[in-house]
């Protein structure tokens, strides 16, 4: 097999393993890539092939529609989309995608004869092809089900961005850092910037020196906007992979927990690199003693992660839903344990990468009905962040779908101040 065909066979396996396993990418793409004499270039071309994949994965099912008299089986539907994307929106010669395709074809058992008829019927129809554009009965029932509790969903700008690559956006510890910050970059605030250059992150300037961290502009900003914090006992309760508490640990100290082996671990290299050392716990947050009381928890809850879709295309390429129903009972019982290791006038914010009404707002309403001890503290930017202040309802809550910010692409995320009055 050459190297070529090699690339392409390793992006159909990453693919099929996320579909039919519902893997996460990270996972499945490790699995395929390490010990596998990969060069650089291979590794990019494999990441950004299967990307890409995922991304326009809605795309690909209405192309492979118009040239298909039957439906594929997924191997079919994978290999052909992987493909289709190189030709139409990765813009790769069309003679060596065929040609490989037809390869790897021949190496799963799929008939290579029908996939060099397919791909060589979507060369003569690019243009057609390239005028194609999803609508939102063409993405997964589950998400079209969710959206519908989402009031003033701007739809059409959803699908013109979801599927467009994530900004890269850096956290400094201070100004002064971000000031001397060599790559070209667009500042977001006083120590946060978007980078303009496409390197790998232990590429940048000033990556083992410890002075920023990767954070996406929007879950930043639930912490800056109030970023009262010094002399406070601080609790991280799902804190890896950090962003969150690398803000806190600034200017602050913090305990740190989570619940997961893996994360801690990238986690402790992050706060390595960082020069951080706060105290690291590896609780079930559910488990932690109520006895031990604290000024204020950071409460990122896990979830179906939609505002990260471009980040994590997987989430809607996987053959089986987000268990909302699981997910939502988690985010109930940790906020409601929270809130039992809260000190008087204490704060909780709850968090979460999501728009999705029953990961966000009905969770908190749901927590308010039945603490009335408990109310919102709303937020109020801070004279840097002035102009994000639409951000913010009437009720306090922070809240943006995946969305623009000065031309750079930033995540979909929610934040709210939970105050304890008695």
């Amino acid at each position: 097999m050459n190297r070529s065909t090699k690339t392409r066979y390793v992006i159909f396996q990453i693919l099929v393993e996320i579909f039919k396993k519902n893997k996460n990418f990270e996972t499945a793409f490790n699995k395929y890539i390490i010990g596998r004499g990969f060069n650089q270039k291979d590794i990019s071309f494999i990441n950004n092939v299967c990307l890409n994949t995922m991304r326009r994965s809605m795309h690909c099912k209405l192309i492979l529609k118009k040239f298909t008299k039957s439906g594929l089986n997924t191997n079919q539907c994978i290999l052909l989309s992987s493909a289709i994307v190189q030709i139409v929106y990765l813009k790769i010669k069309p003679y060596a995608v065929v040609n490989e395709t037809v390869n790897v074809a021949k190496k799963v058992k799929i008939f290579p004869g029908f996939v060099n008829a397919l791909l060589k019927n979507v060369l003569n129809n690019l243009n057609e092809i390239s005028k194609i554009e999803i609508k939102l009965l063409d993405f997964p029932e589950w998400f079209v089900k969710q959206i519908k509790n989402k009031k003033n969903f701007e739809i059409d700008k959803f699908i013109k961005t979801f599927c467009e690559q994530p900004s890269l956006h850096l956290v400094f510890k201070s100004e002064k850092y971000l000031t001397n910050f060599k790559e070209p970059h667009t500042k977001s605030s006083k120590y946060s910037a978007f980078v303009e250059t496409h390197k790998k992150v232990s590429d940048i300037d000033n990556f083992e020196k410890g002075e920023w961290w990767v954070q996406d502009f929007a879950s930043m900003l639930p912490l800056a906007f109030n970023s009262k914090t010094k002399n406070l006992s601080i609790l991280d309760m799902c804190a890896a992979p950090g962003g969150k508490a690398f803000q806190i640990l600034s200017n602050n100290k913090a305990v740190l927990n989570d619940i997961n082996i893996k994360r801690i671990s990238k986690l402790k290299t992050n706060l390595s690199r960082l020069k951080f050392k706060p105290k690291i716990m590896n609780l079930n947050g559910l488990d932690f003693d109520e006895c031990h009381k604290f000024d204020m928890i950071i409460l990122d809850a896990p979830c179906s992660s939609i505002g990260t879709i471009r980040r994590h295309p997987e989430i809607f390429f996987k053959s089986k839903e987000p268990d909302f129903g699981a997910l939502n009972q988690l985010q109930k019982n940790l906020l409601e344990k929270s809130s039992k290791l809260l000190k008087t006038k204490g704060k909780i914010v709850y968090m979460v990468c999501s728009f999705f009404y029953s990961e966000t707002i009905d969770i908190v309403e749901s927590f308010l009905k039945k603490n009335r001890n408990f109310s919102i503290e709303r937020y109020s930017p801070n004279k840097q962040f002035y102009d994000l202040k639409y951000l913010i309802s009437k009720e306090g809550y922070f809240l943006t779908l995946p969305t623009k910010y000065k031309n750079f692409n930033i995540d979909g995320f929610f934040a709210v101040q939970l105050i304890r009055n008695d």
